[in-house]
C-alpha cells in the first residue's frame, strides 16, 4: 500500500481497491486501540481467534466513521449487516443521532461512542471502499485496519484536501460560501455579499477558537455565531441608513450551520421506519436552527436598537431582490463558485469536484427553469418551490447515474 498522498487521484478513480492496495506482510498494531476496544479485542481473541476479534474492531471503526461522515443510518446499517453476514459475527448495534452502540457476542460486550455530526465525503467514500474490499476478499483484515488508520492520518489525502479539511485552512471557505450564497440564493447584491463575507469569516473564527478551547464550551458555537452575525449585519444596516438586505446576509452566513442534509435524512429515516432516529434527528436539527435564528435576532436587536422583525420586514421589502439573476451573465459562474465552496465544506476530494459540479449544475438549472415557469401561477401556494425542487433533485440523481455509468 502506497504511503504517498500523490496517489489520492488513483484511489478515487479505481474500480477496485485492489488497484491501489498491494498485499504485504504488515500487521495491524492492536496496541494503538483505545483501552476499551483493546480490552474487548483481547477477550474476543481468546474466545474466537484473531480474525474474529480484528473484524469486530474493523466493523466498529467503520460504523463510527461512516456515521460521523454523514450520519446516514441506513447506509451504515447496510454495511454492518454485510460484514456481520460475511464473517458470521455475533454482533448487534444501535445507531443513534449522536451515539453509536456496538454489541458483540450476543451482548456480552458493549461499546459506546459519541459521534459528532460532521460532513466528510472523502471519509465516507474511503471507508465504504475499504469495507467493500474486505467483504469481497480483496484485502485481509490487517490491511483493512491499516488502511483505515492511514486514511485518518491523511496519508491518502492530497495536500489541497488536507488544507481545507481542518482549521486554519478551512477558514477560507466560510466567507466564500456566505458571500456567494447571499447573492445566488437569497436575493442579495454585491454589497450584501461583502457584509456576508465578513460575517462568514467571523463565524469561522468563532468556531475555530471555541474548538481550540474545547470541552463543554462547544455548545456555545451556534448562539455565538448567531449573535455575531446579527450584530455585524445590524451595524452595517444601521450605519448605512438601511441600505442592506438583512435576510440575504443572515441566511448566506448561517447556510453553513443550517444542517439541511440532516432534515432530509431525518425524513428519509422516518419514511423507512427508523422512527426513533428520524424523529430525534429532526427535532435536534430544528432546535439547532432555532438557536441560530434566535441568536441572529438578538444580535440584530442589539445593533439596531429596534425590533428585529421590523428591521427584517423593512429590509426585505426595500433592499432585497434588486438583482434579476435571469438578466446577468454571471449567474451560472457564481453558482459554480458557490458549489465549490459547499464541496469544500463537505470535504469532498478536489479531484472529484468536476463530477459533483456537473451534477449540481444540472440540478440547479432544472430547478431554476422549473421555478421560473411555475411561479406566475403558483406563487401563493408554494407549489412552484416544491415542484421545482423535486425536479432538480430528480435531475441530480439522473445526471449522477449517467456520470457513474
Amino acid at each position: 500500500m502506497s504511503n504517498s498522498s500523490s496517489h489520492n487521484d488513483d484511489i478515487f478513480a479505481a474500480t477496485s481497491i485492489r488497484d491501489v492496495v498491494t498485499f504485504t506482510n504488515r500487521t495491524f498494531d492492536v496496541e494503538t486501540l483505545p483501552k476499551d476496544m483493546y480490552r474487548v479485542y483481547k477477550k474476543l481473541y481468546a474466545e474466537s481467534g484473531e480474525n474474529y476479534a480484528l473484524t469486530f474492531i474493523f466493523a466498529m471503526r467503520t460504523a463510527i466513521e461512516l456515521h460521523r461522515a454523514w450520519h446516514m443510518t441506513l447506509l451504515t446499517t447496510k454495511i454492518l449487516q454485510q460484514i456481520k453476514d460475511k464473517f458470521e459475527m455475533r454482533m448487534t448495534w444501535d445507531l443513534g443521532v449522536v451515539r453509536v452502540v456496538i454489541r458483540v457476542e450476543d451482548g456480552g460486550h458493549e461499546l459506546h461512542r459519541k459521534v459528532p455530526y460532521d460532513y466528510d465525503s472523502e471519509y465516507q467514500d474511503m471507508y465504504l471502499r475499504i469495507a467493500e474490499a474486505l467483504i469481497d476478499g480483496e484485502i485481509n483484515v490487517h490491511e483493512a485496519l491499516i488502511y483505515q488508520t492511514e486514511a485518518k492520518q491523511g496519508v491518502h489525502t492530497a495536500k489541497s484536501g488536507l488544507f481545507l479539511r481542518d482549521f486554519p485552512g478551512r477558514l477560507v471557505l466560510y466567507p466564500l460560501e456566505a458571500a456567494t450564497c447571499a447573492v445566488i440564493f437569497f436575493s442579495g447584491d454585491w454589497a450584501d455579499a461583502y457584509v456576508a463575507a465578513i460575517c462568514g469569516l467571523v463565524s469561522g473564527l468563532i468556531e475555530y477558537i471555541i474548538g481550540l478551547i474545547g470541552g463543554d464550551i462547544k455548545i456555545l458555537v451556534d448562539i455565538c455565531v448567531g449573535i455575531s452575525t446579527g450584530i455585524i449585519g445590524g451595524l452595517f444596516y444601521k450605519l448605512s441608513g438601511g441600505q442592506y438586505c438583512i435576510s440575504s446576509i443572515f441566511l448566506g452566513t448561517l447556510y453553513w450551520f443550517f444542517y439541511g442534509t440532516a432534515f432530509v435524512v431525518g425524513i428519509l429515516e422516518i419514511i423507512a421506519g427508523e422512527l426513533q432516529t428520524g424523529v430525534t434527528r429532526f427535532i435536534a436539527v430544528s432546535v439547532k436552527t432555532f438557536v441560530l435564528s434566535l441568536g441572529a435576532a438578538l444580535g440584530l436587536m442589539i445593533a439596531t436598537t429596534r425590533s428585529a422583525r421590523t428591521v427584517w420586514v423593512e429590509s426585505s421589502e426595500q433592499q432585497c431582490g434588486l438583482i434579476d439573476l435571469g438578466e446577468v451573465w454571471w449567474r451560472v459562474p457564481l453558482y459554480i463558485l458557490c458549489s465549490a465552496a459547499v464541496l469544500g465544506q463537505y470535504r469532498a476530494p478536489i479531484v472529484q469536484y468536476w463530477r459533483a459540479l456537473i451534477v449540481m449544475l444540472c440540478a440547479y438549472e432544472v430547478q431554476y427553469r422549473a421555478f421560473i415557469y411555475l411561479e406566475p401561477n403558483h406563487n401563493h401556494d408554494n407549489l412552484d418551490t416544491s415542484a421545482s425542487n423535486i425536479a432538480g433533485a430528480a435531475s441530480a440523481v439522473i445526471s449522477a447515474c449517467i456520470l457513474s455509468a
